[in-house]
């Protein structure tokens, strides 16, 4: 469980009282997290060495030689070559270099990096006496993530770890290499289907493990999360990890889960076109320099938050039995089950240690504003009100972090004065949110026009559609961190107002199931564990409920339950169209899951203009939504997948789940986006661009 308590310091204080040049030139006794005796440590040169030899990749060699008809010199020159690319360097004087520009560029872009450095304190001192290997397992919600966590280890003189990282940051000229310097290994998106890059990569992560006196470092996600919430685990490079401790080659593998949460992510727009399915720009070197436009305007992205959760240790998984039995093969592999297991586990840290910030909860506030409100303004002193009647819900009831102090900063504000909170919060934000004069809240427009927009993945919206969508789903992204505790609430709350508890529990396990991929919730659970965990959630509701109200009983009144349901509605909408677009499919075009998604897209924007339609959030058109939603079905059977990657719609299933989705969404509100749309503000457009 996180301790809300817990005290954060900001990184920054100290850095503003010095000089920085003198601080990244500092003697350094640096600590190595591996404690690795120096024989078996290996050098760039000898971690490629090694892999060569590796009878795994000797093997796929000499397999790929024989296939080609070539000698097995030609393959192992290609291996030679694919190694060069993927190994990491470690070279402090790049390592200070880049200390000093980060340094300034973070102390003019952020007000504080705030940490809770007691933690790590703690990881430093077991990494002092043990033999064990870390991984630092952090979320990924900017491209600045691993530039940050570089720099906190380095403000603690702890080694920098073996980063992996994607071909995009290898293609940027002299800014992929500095990356390498730093610690940054490459791995490409994709080679399931290249046997021999597969092995040597397997290999290569296997000596990082066993063979580095510095820790790893990957994104369990596998990419940034556009949408701000936390995504399903990639499995692939944990499990080859772990393959590491089933060969007992480490005596334990400790995963440090890492929660990184930002007041302004600096995609934020780019993540909002993505969504909509608008191709990022490639990353390149001078779309660096360009993105340097950030400094303009100091303090801009406000704070920071990095929650360290306590070890996970690997051993709790691959236990001696599953070692031993791997010892009688040499290529066994990993259970999968336990590779998911782990990575759950790692996720769900996440979740309970992500800090929230005041933006996420103003969002929040006035998201429900909108949906319960309709079209009566929001004003400024009414959200002073809300917001402490919701922290105080999400502090005291779901033990979420909140905005923490930090401990040696001396505040001239009252820690409870939560009005300062807010202003600095919307100051922060006035790009997105303004006061007007009657103190009223109201939303900016944000769309940067179709002249910039090349090409999309899915259906090219209108632009009268964009104008509301993209500020709309601008203020969705700071409400989508709320998941990390309310998700299976939000399901809850949606079921419970229903004729029995059997129903309840019914449409429970199957909205569950259904947004698993869009919760990251897992799907192997037992129906006993899912009866527990839907008491468990029920119960925690009820409790909400009183504290909100004194009602012991759901009631559709109550404004926790409307925050709630309103919360999961644009899901729902995604889902009710996603159904009907598979049941009305057209013969004319061929069933795959891209033109699927673009054309439950285009479904979801015309319903959008329909006089009776109920679908009306604009985050419905989040293609990232309709993937993980068409993913789920695919998953659960209403809809079957062929060996050519065809669908096949079962229709009397899908009949049936839309039924209880419409039973679902027509008991709810009706006001929208598009009822306040008339009231947006107009704001300075930025232009698109990646970047770091």
């Amino acid at each position: 469980m996180p301790t809300a308590k817990e005290d954060f310091v900001d990184l920054l204080e100290e850095r503003r009282k010095d000089w920085d040049i003198l601080w990244v030139s500092r003697s350094m006794k640096i600590l190595p997290p591996h404690q690795c005796p120096t024989e078996l440590v290996y050098t760039r040169k000898q971690a490629i060495e090694a892999v060569l030899v590796n009878p795994r990749v000797v093997y796929a060699i000499q397999k790929l030689a024989d296939a080609r008809n070539v000698p097995a010199s030609a393959v192992v020159a290609e291996a030679q070559d694919i190694l060069q690319e993927m190994a990491s360097k470690s070279h402090l004087p790049t390592v200070r270099w880049m200390g000093l520009l980060i340094t300034k560029v973070i102390k003019r872009i952020l007000m504080s990096i705030r940490i809770n450095e007691s933690l790590l304190f703690r990881i430093k001192d077991q990494m002092c006496l043990s033999q064990v290997q870390y991984i630092y397992a952090p979320t990924h919600r900017s491209y600045l993530d691993f530039i940050l966590l570089s720099y906190i280890l380095f403000s603690y003189d702890m080694a920098l770890p073996n980063i992996a990282s994607g071909m995009d940051f290898y293609k940027m000229k002299i800014v992929g290499e500095l990356l390498r310097q730093t610690g940054a290994f490459y791995m490409r998106r994709s080679f399931a289907l290249d046997p021999l890059y597969k092995e040597i990569f397997r290999a290569y992560v296997s000596s990082l493990v066993e063979h580095s006196d510095r820790a790893l470092e990957f994104f369990i996600e596998g990419t940034r999360s556009r949408s701000q919430k936390t995504l399903p685990p990639k499995f692939g490079l944990l499990a080859t990890v772990l393959e590491s401790l089933l060969r007992s080659e480490v005596p334990d593998i400790q995963f440090i889960p890492i929660s990184i949460s930002y007041d302004k992510p600096l995609e934020e727009l780019l993540f909002v076109y993505e969504l909509l399915g608008v191709p990022k720009p490639a990353e390149s070197t001078t779309g660096l320099f360009r993105s340097l436009s950030i400094l303009r305007e100091p303090f801009a992205h406000g704070h920071v938050y990095v929650k360290i959760a306590p070890p996970i240790s690997a051993r709790d998984y691959v236990d001696m039995s599953i070692r031993q039995a791997s010892a009688l093969t040499l290529h066994s592999k990993l259970p999968v089950h336990i590779a998911k297991k782990c990575a759950y586990d790692i996720i769900d840290c996440h979740k309970k240690n992500t800090v929230l910030t005041p933006f996420n909860l103003i969002a929040l506030l006035f998201n429900e504003n909108i949906h319960s409100q309709e079209r009566k303004s929001y004003t400024l002193d009414k959200l002073f009100d809300d917001y402490r009647w919701i922290k105080s819900i999400f502090i005291g009831t779901f033990n979420a972090i909140v905005h923490p102090a930090a401990s040696n900063i001396i505040s001239t504000t009252d820690k409870e004065d939560v009005k300062q909170e807010i202003l600095e919060s919307l100051k922060t934000h006035r790009n997105l949110i303004e006061i007007d004069s009657l103190q009223n809240l109201r939303l900016r427009k944000r769309h940067i026009g179709v002249s910039q927009i090349k090409s999309v993945k899915g259906h090219l919206l209108s632009e009268e559609t964009l104008k509301i969508a993209v500020p709309s789903i601008n203020l969705m992204i700071y409400v989508n961190p709320v998941f990390a505790y309310l998700s299976k609430l939000c399901i809850a709350a949606l079921c419970t107002n229903t004729s029995s508890d059997d129903v309840a529990l019914k449409r429970y396990s199957m909205l569950r199931l259904l947004l698993s991929a869009e919760f990251a919730l897992p799907t192997d659970v037992s129906e006993i564990e899912l009866i527990k965990e839907f008491q468990e959630t029920t119960e925690l509701l009820n409790n909400s409920y009183i504290n909100d109200s004194n009602e012991s009983q759901f009631d559709n009144n109550n404004k926790l339950h409307s925050i709630l349901t309103n919360l999961l509605i644009p899901y729902i909408g995604s889902l009710f169209v996603m159904c009907n677009t598979l049941l009305q499919w057209p013969s004319s075009i061929e069933c795959v899951e891209k033109n699927i998604i673009t054309e439950c897209q285009r479904g979801i924007e015309a319903s959008f203009y329909q006089p009776l339609g109920f679908i009306k959030n604009p985050y419905s058109l989040s293609l990232d939504t309709c993937g993980s939603i068409l993913s789920s079905l695919i998953l659960v059977g209403n809809v079957n997948r062929d060996q050519n990657k065809l669908c096949k719609p079962n229709r009397m299933s899908l009949e049936e789940l839309i039924v209880d989705l419409y039973d679902i969404m027509k008991r709810h509100s009706n006001g929208s986006y598009f009822d306040i749309s008339s009231s947006f503000v107009l704001a300075d457009i930025p232009n698109l661009q990646a970047k770091l």
